[in-house]
């Protein structure tokens, strides 16, 4: 757990302030997205949703795009390249500066929007919200159940923002931008590698008219997850022990489709029943069913759909397959919003199964991509804690020049 944020400002230097957000000068709008988006329109608007930020950076996996219609009627919520979103729904707090890729997008009901007039005020504004004091102050302030938590404007307006001298935040904000610039190549590196991926598969399904077509069920076996999830006292759990516990969010929200780990474990003696590594994961929303790779052992929770292929090859192939047709088998997904899906009619969809020599070359490629994603990845946290010490550091008054030495 974080130190409270109450306990971190009343230790500021003497020449700091602290404002809340509604107050400060420059910042111009604080609003929310929109609550009807309606059908998903594939010739629309780009919609940022709160799946869409993912520690501090925007990483929409699978853009929602809205109607231009639906767009210009809810043009409030157009965005700006250097606006802030913040997650409001779910995992609270999670913010991201818009880059100018996504200007004039939209977004879902699930997000806040701050406009800040002054770009060295944004970028200060979206470091200190993604510092983890920020994050615990929000989830104690957020309403509503465990998988459904929302954080609401009004007291988003009251988040309190210290303010340092203007000559060592715009020394410190240098520092940061370093930092970010390399973080950044690191996220062009994982779309890459995956979109690599993805490509290689669609290649080498182009000559595959003469392929048979298998059903799904004699290609794996399934099984629905039935675990509940973790109390919370399982929360702070090291991750050498336990293990991994798997909601359909982490399904959804994962930017990989090869899972390494969740936020979440269970203690081994209570885990039940666990997947073997290579297992395909399976989750529902209302624009399709997602699917991921798991690379270790985990327990999969309630709505969460296993797939256990023959061979890792298979795997490899059927994770592809399965998420380039998401959309196409959202008509496997029955129940409340489509949050579960049909064994049976999941299980009855063909799939053109290439002989094993292609399945084989295929993988070999698409696990040297993936490991690579991986790696820059993972960079990437690393480099997002040291962020985040840095940060620390200048709150107790150490001179921006000192925080690489």
């Amino acid at each position: 757990m974080s130190e409270p944020l109450e306990q971190r400002l009343s230790r500021l230097p003497d020449d700091w302030r602290v404002v809340p957000l509604g107050d400060l000068p420059t910042v111009h709008v604080i609003g929310y997205g929109i609550t009807r988006p309606g059908e998903p329109a594939d010739d629309g608007v780009g919609m940022i949703r709160a799946a869409d930020v993912q520690e501090g950076t925007l990483h929409p996996v699978a853009p929602r795009r809205i109607s231009h219609a639906v767009h210009e009627a809810n043009k409030r919520s157009e965005l700006a390249a250097g606006d802030i979103v913040v997650v409001l729904v779910g995992r609270v707090g999670d913010a991201a500066v818009v880059p100018p890729a996504f200007h004039g997008w939209n977004a879902a009901r699930t997000i806040g929007i701050i406009r800040v007039a002054e770009p060295d005020d944004a970028t200060w504004l979206n470091v200190w919200l993604g510092s983890p004091e920020v994050r615990d102050w929000c989830e104690r302030r957020a309403t509503g159940s465990t998988l459904h938590r929302t954080l609401g404007l009004a007291v988003l307006r009251d988040l309190p923002v210290p303010l340092p001298p203007a000559g060592a935040r715009s020394a410190f904000l240098r520092v940061m931008r370093l930092l970010d610039e390399k973080i950044l190549t690191n996220h062009r590196i994982f779309d890459r590698a995956t979109a690599l991926a993805t490509a290689r598969f669609i290649a080498e399904t182009r000559y595959g008219a003469d392929w048979p077509a298998r059903p799904m069920d004699t290609l794996v076996t399934m099984r629905a997850g039935v675990a509940p999830r973790p109390r919370p006292d399982h929360q702070d759990m090291p991750a050498s022990e336990g293990i991994t516990f798997v909601a359909p969010a982490d399904v959804l929200q994962s930017g990989s489709a090869l899972l390494y780990g969740t936020e979440h474990r269970i203690r081994s003696e209570q885990a039940g029943d666990v997947c073997g590594p290579d297992s395909l994961l399976l989750a529902s929303r209302e624009d399709g069913v997602r699917a991921v790779m798991c690379a270790g052992p985990v327990v999969p929770g309630r709505n969460v759909l296993v797939l256990r292929p023959c061979s890792t090859a298979d795997a490899f192939w059927l994770l592809h397959d399965i998420r380039l047709h998401g959309a196409e088998l959202a008509a496997a997904a029955q129940g409340s919003a489509g949050r579960e899906i049909s064994r049976r009619v999941l299980g009855a969809t063909t799939v053109r199964w290439p002989p094993q020599e292609v399945r084989q070359r295929f993988a070999k490629l698409a696990e040297r991509l993936h490991e690579r994603a991986r790696i820059a990845g993972v960079e990437s946290q690393k480099l997002g804690k040291v962020r985040g010490r840095l940060l620390g550091s200048f709150l107790s008054g150490n001179s921006p020049e000192t925080l690489l030495t």
